[in-house]
């Protein structure tokens, strides 16, 4: 400890276990002050994904969906449906480039056949791309397959998967995605992630996966971006018309990008 100090100010408290404030507790017993809080709420939002992978064994959750002013995210099941502006697309790469995963289903994957990649802006590590598909729905085909020089492409399934469909799992590992056989249900699987240093999950759709993410309680962070268009009664509904209450919400950030608006919200009391 430098020679003069004597005051020593946290923002918060270590929350992995097997620190548990023991390193303040040797800061007081060499003579030290030690105080906590300042900055508290600031510091805990930022390190929200290590706080969480720490206290529930699972990655921070952060869903993204963009909707059409009558809250539909597709023109119908099945059809991909462009919504948002160059402005907020751009906007998309950066947040993509911020966080360990991407995350979606396997109705997403065979509706729009994204690559999932970070375009127009820098990543200094691979990015991992995540397919939750308990059915082994995913084509050997796929173009996220193709991409493999821009990260991992890892297909959460189920042993009852693979076991009915040997062949295309067979495939599928020759084209070099990894098989995770796991439990089926998303909290469980969530966790089979930190395995793989996924601590900050981009879960980007679609609407079935968005729901299920809700109602298990795994969602921590949400982005919106509403597009100035109306797509009607027969589109696909934003988180597939599952209820998100105002009142678990806490904004942070409403930005206006070209057309659209990207809004940003914590969740919160969601557990």
């Amino acid at each position: 400890i430098a020679a003069g100090i004597r005051r020593v100010v946290a923002a918060m408290r270590d929350p992995n276990p097997l620190v548990s404030g023991r390193g303040f507790d040797q800061l007081r017993a060499s003579g030290l002050q030690v105080e906590v809080g300042l900055l508290e709420d600031e510091a805990a939002r930022l390190n929200r994904a290590f706080a969480i992978v720490q206290t529930e064994g699972r990655p921070m959750v952060i869903a993204k969906a963009a909707t059409s002013s009558d809250s539909r995210i597709a023109a119908a099941p099945g059809l991909r449906t462009p919504l948002t502006s160059s402005e907020a697309n751009r906007r998309t790469q950066r947040l993509r480039a911020s966080v360990d995963a991407i995350g979606i289903g396997s109705g997403t994957l065979l509706a729009d056949d994204p690559v999932l990649t970070v375009r127009e802006c820098y990543r200094p590590r691979p990015l991992i791309r995540v397919v939750f598909d308990r059915r082994l729905r995913t084509p050997p085909g796929a173009r996220l397959l193709s991409t493999l020089s821009a990260g991992p492409v890892i297909i959460m399934t189920t042993a009852e998967a693979t076991a009915r469909q040997p062949d295309r799992a067979d495939k599928l590992r020759q084209q070099g995605a990894t098989l995770v056989e796991g439990s089926g249900t998303l909290r469980d699987d969530l966790r089979v992630l930190v395995r793989f240093d996924v601590c900050a999950l981009l879960l980007e759709g679609g609407a079935a996966l968005h729901a299920a993410a809700w109602q298990a309680g795994v969602i921590d962070r949400l982005h919106v971006i509403v597009a100035p268009t109306a797509l009607g009664d027969g589109g696909v509904r934003f988180f597939d018309g599952v209820e998100v209450p105002m009142s678990q919400l806490i904004p942070v950030a409403v930005e206006q990008l070209g057309p659209d608006r990207w809004m940003e919200a914590d969740v919160h009391g969601h557990r």
